[in-house]
C-alpha cells in the first residue's frame, strides 16, 4: 500500500487463541515527521527505520503499550495522547492531551475526538494529503483470521472476515448520542480512504463502505 507523504510499519500481536495485525503509520507533515500508533510489537531498528520523528501519537488508551519504546528509539520527539494516559502511564513525559491540549498540525492531520468513552478515550484522524481517515478500534477488516479464538472474538464483534464497526467497541459508549456526533462529523468530511489499525486498508472507496458500516450500527441515518 502507497499513499503520499505516508510510510508503514505493520507488525503482529501473536498468541495461541489469536493473531492481531497493527498498523503504524508515519506522516511525514511540512514541519513535523508523526509516528503514529506505534506497534507494541515493532522492533527498535523498526521504530528507527521511521526516521527523524518530531512527535509520537497515541490515538486511544488501547494502543499505548508501544509509546515507551517509540520514545527510547527517538527521545527528542514530543509525546501525545488521549485523556487519561498520564495516569497510564506516568514513567513517560507527555507533551500533549488529545481533544484538551493544542493540537499543532490540523492543516495536515485533522484530529476528531470520539467523545463519550472515557475507558477507551480514541480519537479519529485525517491525513489530508492522501485523503485517508485513520481509526482504531472502531472498525476491524481482517479478511483472514488466525489463531484458535479468532472466529469466536470476531463474531462477537461483528467483524468476522469482514469490514464493520465492532460491536466490542459500541460497549464502551457510555454517551452514545456523542458518539453518533462525531461519527455524523466524520461522514461529512472529504475523504477516500479508510486505514483501520487492525486489518486491510479500505482504498478508493473508504468513505461509502465507512457510511454503511455506521449505518448498521446505527450511528447515522
Amino acid at each position: 500500500m502507497s499513499l503520499p507523504k505516508t510510510r508503514f510499519l505493520d507488525s503482529t500481536l501473536r498468541s495461541p487463541l489469536m493473531h492481531l495485525p497493527v498498523r503504524t503509520a508515519v506522516f511525514e507533515l511540512e514541519k513535523a515527521r508523526i509516528l503514529f500508533a506505534p506497534g507494541s510489537k515493532l522492533t527498535p531498528e523498526q521504530l528507527r527505520e521511521a526516521g527523524p520523528v518530531t512527535d509520537i501519537v497515541a490515538p486511544s488508551l488501547m494502543h499505548t503499550a508501544g509509546m515507551k519504546a517509540a520514545a527510547a528509539a527517538h527521545p527528542d520527539a514530543r509525546l501525545r495522547g488521549p485523556v487519561g494516559v498520564r495516569e497510564k502511564h506516568p514513567e513517560l513525559t507527555w507533551h500533549g492531551i488529545l481533544g484538551v491540549d493544542a493540537w499543532p498540525f490540523e492543516s495536515e492531520l485533522a484530529l476528531i475526538p470520539l467523545p463519550g468513552m472515557p475507558s477507551l478515550a480514541e480519537s479519529a484522524f485525517l491525513h489530508h494529503a492522501s485523503k485517508a481517515l485513520y481509526l482504531t478500534d472502531m472498525v476491524f477488516n481482517i479478511s483472514e483470521p488466525k489463531g484458535l479464538a479468532a472466529w469466536a472474538f470476531f463474531r462477537m464483534c461483528g467483524t468476522y472476515r469482514r469490514f464493520a464497526v465492532s460491536k466490542l467497541f459500541l460497549r464502551y459508549a457510555k454517551d452514545r448520542p456523542a458518539l453518533e456526533a462525531a461519527a455524523a462529523r466524520i461522514a461529512a468530511l472529504d475523504f477516500q480512504h479508510v486505514i483501520p489499525s487492525h486489518g486491510e486498508a479500505v482504498l478508493n472507496d473508504g468513505k461509502s463502505r465507512l457510511l454503511a458500516a455506521f449505518r448498521e450500527r446505527r450511528l447515522v441515518a
